[in-house]
This record gives C-alpha cells, sequence and structure tokens, in this order.
C-alpha cells in the first residue's frame, strides 16, 4: 500500500482504493481530516520525500484513533524509505504492544518493507504479529449469525436471508449492531467475514472471484444448520462489499430477489461499463434493489452511481437511489427505518 509512484500495484491487493482518488495538496490545518491527512502522505510517496512526509506524520499520530494502525503503517514504510530500520521496527513493536497486529501479507509483501525481511528484529515482531493474530477469536470466525430468537432452526419455519459483506478494512463484528434489527424483524442474518486481512479488526475483500468463492462457501454452509427460505434473500453491502454483494446478485452466483447497498464503491463502480454483461444476465428476474449514499461521502463515485440506477431501471432491474444530504461514509442515523424500507420496497406487490 505504501511505496513510490508507479510501485503502488504490488503493494497487497488490499489497497484502499478510495485513499488514491483524494485530491491532492490540501492544506495543513488543525481540522484536517484523515482523507485529507491520507491525500497528503500518499503525495510524499509519490514525490519520494519521505522525510517531509514522516516529519508530516510525526504530527498526527494520536490525532486519528480508529484509523491508528493505518496511519502506523505508513510511518513504518516512511521510516523503511528512509533505510531507518530501527525506527522501522520500534514503530511496529509500540504497536504490537497496543494490542494491535498486522497481517502477514502486510509485512511480508509491502515493497516499502522488503529490506527488513531477514532483518532478526524484523522478523522477531513479524512472528509476534503472526501468533497475536492467531490468537485473536475475532479472527477465527469467518461468519457471524444472528437470528430472531427460537426461530430459524432445522425444526422451525422457514426464515428469509439477510447476507451482508462489510467494506474494506472493516470487520463483521463492527457491523453487527445495525443488522440487528432484520434479524428483530423475522430474518436471518449472516456477516461473512474475509479471510484476507491487514490488521486487527480490518478484512478487505480483494477482488471479485476469489472473494464470491469465499462467500459461497459460508452461504452454501447456511442450510446445514438452519432453515431458510432462499425465494426471500437480500445480499446487502457497505462500500467495497456492496459492490461484491451487488456483483453477487446481479451474476446470480448467489440467488437473490433483492439487494441493499450502502457507499457502494470499488472498481465496478469507478467503471460502471463494467456492470453491463451483468445487469443483462439480471433480465427479467424480477430484481429489485435499494442504493443508500451521503452526498458528504468523498470516497465513492456519486454520478456513476446515479447513472448506474438508470441502467438498473431502464433494464427491468427495480432500483431506489436513497441520497442523504449530510452523510459521509457511513450509516445513516436512522437506519433501522431505512433497512425496513428497503425491505418492503425489495418485496412490495
Amino acid at each position: 500500500m505504501c511505496g513510490a509512484q508507479g510501485e503502488h500495484k504490488n503493494e497487497p491487493k488490499a489497497a484502499l482504493f478510495w485513499y488514491s482518488k483524494m485530491i491532492m495538496n490540501t492544506p495543513p490545518s488543525p481540522e484536517i481530516t484523515f482523507d485529507e491527512f491520507a491525500s497528503q502522505i500518499r503525495e510524499h510517496f509519490t514525490k519520494q520525500t519521505y522525510v517531509e512526509g514522516l516529519e508530516f506524520s510525526d504530527g498526527f499520530v494520536g490525532k486519528f484513533p480508529k484509523e491508528d494502525p493505518l496511519l502506523q503503517y505508513w510511518r513504518m514504510c516512511l521510516a523503511a524509505r528512509l533505510e531507518n530500520h530501527t525506527l522501522t521496527n520500534q514503530i511496529l513493536e509500540d504497536v504490537l504492544a497496543s494490542g494491535t497486529w498486522y497481517g502477514e501479507a502486510l509485512l511480508r509483501e509491502s515493497p516499502s518493507l522488503e529490506a527488513l525481511q531477514n532483518d532478526a528484529e524484523f522478523e522477531r515482531l513479524a512472528d509476534i504479529s503472526l501468533k497475536m493474530q492467531q490468537n485473536d477469536p475475532t479472527d477465527a470466525l469467518p461468519i457471524l449469525v444472528v437470528r430472531p430468537e427460537g426461530k430459524c432452526g432445522q425444526e422451525d419455519d422457514p426464515c428469509p436471508l439477510m447476507f451482508f459483506l462489510h467494506g474494506n478494512t472493516d470487520s463483521a463484528q463492527a457491523n453487527l449492531e445495525h443488522w440487528t434489527a432484520a434479524a428483530n424483524n423475522g430474518w436471518l442474518t449472516a456477516l461473512p467475514q474475509s479471510s484476507d486481512v491487514m490488521w486487527a479488526g480490518a478484512y478487505f475483500w480483494p477482488e471479485h472471484e476469489s472473494s464470491a468463492k469465499e462467500v459461497e462457501a459460508l452461504y452454501a454452509k447456511l442450510p446445514d444448520n438452519y432453515n431458510l427460505d432462499l425465494q426471500r434473500t437480500v445480499l446487502a453491502g457497505f462500500s467495497m462489499g456492496a459492490e461484491i454483494a451487488l456483483w453477487l446478485a446481479l451474476s446470480g452466483r448467489i440467488p437473490a430477489q433483492g439487494f441493499i447497498l450502502l457507499g457502494p464503491g470499488g472498481p465496478f463502480m469507478d467503471d460502471i461499463e463494467e456492470w453491463d454483461p451483468f445487469i443483462e444476465q439480471a433480465k427479467g428476474r424480477g430484481l429489485r434493489g435499494v442504493i443508500i449514499t451521503g452526498q458528504a461521502d468523498t470516497t465513492i463515485p456519486h454520478k456513476n452511481i446515479r447513472e448506474l440506477v438508470e441502467k438498473f431501471n431502464a433494464n427491468g432491474i427495480t432500483c431506489e437511489l436513497e441520497e442523504h444530504i449530510d452523510l459521509a461514509h457511513e450509516y445513516p442515523a436512522n437506519f433501522e427505518e431505512r433497512l425496513l424500507h428497503a425491505l418492503d420496497f425489495i418485496f412490495k406487490a
């Protein structure tokens, strides 16, 4: 993820696509957002101004607690580019001491960290990180399932299925509270978690095909334990998870009657012509969906999403677009209400 211009493609395949599109040259200020900070850090990598980039990032340590693992990772990369292996290892040691671990791919495949792969201290710390990951109970859960109390069991009446995919650098657990509303209204709600991980709590979908295979395998196991009404299946997702969910719904890889997407983003959203063959596949199936976006969300291509909704409706895929004025890349405050509205929309006669 960190490197000079032309090297980004060689970084771990989970690169945060939205950060690569941020506007450069945002002047620093006390009110700087993390997106603006990320934009300037990427510019330092592009221009190979590593000294200035490290000094700049040092000034924001502790300012973005939620994004601290990413900020510290960038600091490691900047220090490594300066061949300051002592500082790189110290940053990694401090991160591990805080209880956060990094995925092995991030430590082993980042070009910036290549020179440290045979460094004894780095190897010691990488081994500690791997052991922390292996002992993290969240990392061992490939799917979370919530259901109405006393329902959806093998001996019970079948339940409709809500199948939700988290966004990149996110987790199933972090989204669980938002989707229990579906379970409270009679739906078995399943939240798979990608096996690809950047750091503790930051899982990602690397690309469509490998993600589809992983999700399909988890989906296929659900009927072994639950009685499901698969004629009432909704695929849902947030950010990159929304793009994967839509791809699965349109292609029919997971049979679904509807989709609910929040802040969808990814390579197909950036180039909506990529959706054309899948729209053709979905014609005549009665697929319906709702897309929820925030006009304050700077990470997604709003114009493309509006055009995609028009394409859907022109091709018999009935789709509603909800745009919330002040919403950023997040859930709306009244999400339970919006979720129930979306289900009514999808399944109305």
